[in-house]
């Protein structure tokens, strides 16, 4: 009988020594994967950063093209032919871009050379808040000394200016980075309906071409009904912007008409930075602190009714973005690409919840409420 137990006992335990086994091993397996999956998103993160140079024109010529895409088609339907109607396209958008900057060269140089008697402006009007700024400002850096070892004082050595060599450091990536995204944004319109066509043949099953083609087709949807209903929206509040600014005697309606229709599109950050700098322009351009701050209020209450509004009522209907996600978004492509991230990240965002939603609508379970 004894032995009868310690058989069963053996057996019991290689059983349970086995079960522990294959638990190890999936839970290691399992770990492989995550490490796998970290790897890899860190890579392409790197490659991201690395790359934002060509990726940047490259991805918004992407995603302008399949906006306007649809209608190059309809062009080539009537009888025009596809690389007519893409340069047509390009050369419109390389005009209006131009006619744009050359017309708003001269207020920006304007302010560009008033900015040390902006500076000296801004320093006079809030010279009654200068006692409680200091204040505040020692008690960031005592909080901020604390633990911190003494360093010795900061040499500061003033060297010679090279304002030219700065300003074509800057401007001619800029310009090599348009010249890109004129160059893919045509490319990409001439060739777009070959382009879907190869993707969709290199998949093999037809069921899977199907729905491809329907995922390529309500992303264009969801980018066009936002782009070109958020531009409509943009231009109307630049115009508002431009006429409240008139009738308030600020100096150049026309730059903060343009500034708040292109900083428009960037959600939350963009009209708080189009507020800031009516603001500013307001306390040098009028005498009193008051009337200074008046453009900048009444630029909150239009961008307030345009944004709890009208944008809601009819970008609403179409695409429906979470607040939550918007933020991430923007969070992620700023972090990887900056300002040009910042402004992508929304139709970026747009067409991941296009993709996800096509892909995972006969997944998605049906949950209650």
């Amino acid at each position: 009988m004894n032995m009868g137990r310690d058989a069963a006992g053996g057996v019991e335990a290689s059983a349970g020594t086995a079960v522990g086994e294959k638990r190890n091993e999936w839970l290691w397996r399992r770990l492989s994967q995550v490490a796998m999956v970290a790897i890899a998103v860190v890579v392409v993160g790197a490659a991201l950063v690395a790359a934002r140079a060509v990726l940047i024109p490259i991805v918004a010529a992407v995603i302008i093209g399949s906006v306007i895409g649809p209608a190059i088609e309809g062009l080539s339907k009537r009888g025009v032919p596809t690389w007519l109607g893409s340069l047509i396209m390009v050369v419109g958008i390389a005009g209006l871009i131009y006619g744009l900057a050359s017309a708003l060269a001269a207020p920006l140089a304007d302010w560009t050379a008033r900015a040390p008697e902006i500076g000296d402006t801004l320093r006079e009007r809030f010279a009654a808040m200068k006692p409680a700024l200091q204040t505040f400002a020692s008690v960031i850096e005592s909080v901020q000394s604390i633990g911190r070892v003494a360093e010795p004082p900061m040499v500061v050595e003033v060297a010679d200016s090279q304002m030219l060599g700065s300003v074509v450091a800057v401007v001619t990536p800029v310009i090599g980075e348009f010249i890109l995204f004129l160059g893919s944004l045509l490319f990409f319109l001439a060739g777009r309906v070959q382009i879907k066509r190869r993707v969709v043949q290199v998949m093999t099953p037809r069921k899977t071409r199907l729905a491809a083609l329907r995922v390529f087709r309500e992303i264009e949807e969801r980018l066009g009904a936002y782009l070109v209903t958020a531009t409509f929206i943009n231009i109307g509040l630049g115009i508002a912007t431009g006429l409240m600014t008139w009738a308030l005697g600020l100096p150049n309606p026309p730059l903060w008409g343009v500034l708040a229709c292109v900083l428009n599109y960037i959600p939350y950050v963009g009209p708080a930075v189009t507020t800031v700098i009516l603001a500013m322009a307001g306390i040098v351009s009028f005498p009193s602190l008051a009337a200074g701050l008046l453009p900048a209020a009444a630029f909150i209450v239009i961008t307030s009714i345009e944004g709890h509004f009208l944008t809601p009522m009819i970008i609403g209907r179409r695409v429906s973005l979470n607040p939550f996600a918007v933020f991430l978004s923007m969070a992620l492509w700023t972090w990887l690409w900056g300002p040009a991230g910042t402004f992508l990240s929304v139709p970026l965002l747009i067409a991941a919840m296009a993709l996800a939603d096509s892909l995972l609508t006969k997944n998605r379970p049906q949950l209650p409420g």
